[in-house]
């Protein structure tokens, strides 16, 4: 039975010799000290979260006289969590946190969430709800809820989804009114479904990031406004005190993240809901983008993590496992699978990680902010995606094993499919991407981190060639695809637009992950020339593999996609089922 592990190795590559995040004088860190939070929270992770994993999921959420109840073995760990100081990595120092390098704190979330992303999403949407209130809120809401969240009495959650109103938030139906002579508080009333972490037992008090309409609120996204709704009323002294008309009915049975409450919440059922609006009325949108676009990272966090971890799990297996008189990674079509995995998950992970630093670049130069707006949709949408798929095939190298619950390799491919879904699904992250990340800005964070890519190819050594080859093939059809869509949006033919953005947004992040493998590799190259020995140079050598193997096997697919924008004149909505 394979154990716990982590590349801890390929983590700290990406970290310090790649990002050189140790350079920040921000946090003044050294390489050690990167390497000692990482290996720390590591075993964290191995000896705390990772054995909740499969008991979580088999035990699932239950509903007990009105309450929900997590499984029983998530308590030790959530509260170690938080004493030990986990949940505060990453957060500002000012409200009690312990500033790191944000590729660092990544680094150490994504730990978390491969070992159990159903227990993950309660302190993660807790931090993300803490987030908002710390950017936006006024005194009260600062003073009030986030001393609670930080030590982890409290969680927190963000509630935006309403029957008929999904992806469609325009058209929710809640509503705030004005509460006379309590500036600020309102009187909430509304029905919210699929609310992660919505109600558990893990913590004393729920706070709700609620959006609703208020009175004068336009229809639309711009008469939105977000308010702070606690599960319990509080006292004068601070703590939690009677019902605030907020209930949990029921809650989804799911195929995947048992562990985690998915929760329909009502509020004011009994006209006695009150809510505490934040920031200003009608710039709810915008608020509660703030703990979004956090969510849409750690959900293409959630397909990378997992998917890292299933292909540790695999490597061992399949060393392991006999069949015909050798073990299976003798094999040469198993022997591809497993590299095609390795370069796929350390691709995602150098995304993730490089993504995850353009949050502290972005502090001194206003063009990483566009970057982080570029690669969000590609983060959330293609590693979710390429995830997923990564577990399917550790599935398919164990075997019938895979398929039964004994290895744990099924359950990644029900956690992780749910990524592709939630916080907008897959296709509206690709429309995100070309329409509002590329076509509104006329193609300027593209053009920008295009010339970046341009420069690294142009860096290539001789010992590339083949790769240098397909990349400049990849690059130029991508060009070719864009310039189509261009087109075609001036001429307003959006259908045609609106058809090929997921195909555009693919055969992008297929550059863009060969980009951060070929960075890698490049280092890796010149740590070998330098006189790299040993286990190091075998380390070193597996990351100039993960670039060729990805270009051979992944970035081609570029080309193909692109062609299957370009070549396709028809309106496919013109087509009939």
């Amino acid at each position: 039975m394979a154990v716990y592990k982590s590349d801890q190795q390929d983590i700290l590559f990406n970290l310090n010799d790649v990002l050189n995040v140790s350079q920040n004088e921000k946090y003044g860190f050294d390489i050690a000290s990167v390497k000692e939070i990482l290996i720390e929270c590591d075993k964290f992770v191995e000896n705390e979260i990772y054995p909740t994993r499969i008991e979580s999921d088999e035990v699932g959420v239950k509903m007990v006289d009105g309450k929900v109840i997590v499984p029983e073995c998530l308590q030790k760990a959530n509260k170690l969590f938080y004493e030990m100081g986990w949940y505060a990595l990453g957060i500002s120092e000012d409200i009690g946190g312990s500033p790191v390098p944000e590729a660092l704190s990544a680094a150490c979330r994504s730990l978390s969430l491969g070992a159990n992303t159903a227990w993950s999403m309660y302190p993660g949407l807790t931090k993300g709800a803490m987030s908002v209130m710390h950017k936006v809120g006024d005194d009260y809401i600062k003073n009030t809820y986030i001393p609670k969240i930080m030590d982890g009495t409290w969680g927190g959650t963000m509630c935006l989804t309403e029957s008929g109103a999904g992806s469609d938030v325009g058209n929710l139906k809640s509503t705030a009114k004005p509460i006379s002579g309590k500036d600020g508080w309102y009187k909430i009333k509304g029905t919210k479904i699929f609310i992660s972490s919505g109600e558990s037992d893990l913590y004393e008090n729920n706070i709700h990031l609620v959006l609703a309409r208020t009175p004068e609120g336009d229809a639309g996204t711009k008469g939105i406004s977000l308010f702070v709704v606690p599960r319990f009323k509080l006292n004068e002294d601070g703590t939690c005190g009677e019902s605030n008309d907020v209930t949990c009915p029921s809650f989804e049975h799911k195929m995947g993240i048992h562990a985690s409450a998915t929760c329909v919440l009502n509020f004011g059922d009994e006209d006695n809901c009150e809510g505490y609006l934040i920031g200003k009325e009608f710039e709810g949108m915008q608020n509660m983008f703030i703990m979004m676009n956090e969510a849409r990272l750690d959900c293409g966090m959630q397909g990378e993590a997992q998917a890292n971890l299933a292909y540790e799990l695999t490597k061992q297996y399949v060393t392991e496992r006999v069949q015909f008189r050798t073990e299976l990674i003798n094999h040469p079509d198993i022997k591809k699978m497993m590299l095609k995995m390795r370069a796929m998950t350390r691709g995602m992970r150098s995304l993730i990680l490089y993504t995850s630093n353009l949050f502290d670049l972005a502090e001194n130069d206003e063009k990483y902010h566009d970057y982080i707006g570029l690669l969000t949709p590609i983060c959330k949408s293609f590693c979710s995606e390429q995830g997923f798929n990564v577990a399917v095939d550790a599935v398919q190298a164990h075997g019938g094993y895979g398929y039964c619950t004994e290895y744990g390799m099924e359950q990644f491919v029900r956690d992780i499919k749910i990524a592709t879904i939630y916080e907008g699904t897959n296709g509206i992250q690709a429309v995100d991407f070309v329409l509002r990340k590329i076509l509104k800005d006329e193609g300027k964070a593209l053009r920008s981190i295009s010339e970046e890519i341009f420069k690294s190819s142009n860096n290539l050594s001789d010992a590339f060639t083949f790769e240098r080859g397909v990349f400049s093939k990849a690059v130029a059809a991508s060009q070719e695809a864009m310039g189509f869509i261009g087109k075609k949006a001036q001429n307003k033919d959006m259908n045609l637009v609106l058809q090929s953005c997921k195909d555009f947004l693919d055969l992008s992040s297929h550059i863009i992950i060969a980009w951060r493998l070929m960075e890698s590799a490049m280092v890796a190259h010149e740590q070998i020339e330098a006189g790299a020995s040993g286990s190091d140079k075998e380390f070193l050598e597996t990351k100039i593999v993960d670039f060729k193997i990805y270009c051979s096997q992944y970035l081609v697919q570029s080309i193909s996609l692109a062609k299957s924008i370009v070549s396709v004149e028809d309106d496919f909505a013109t087509y009939s089922l």
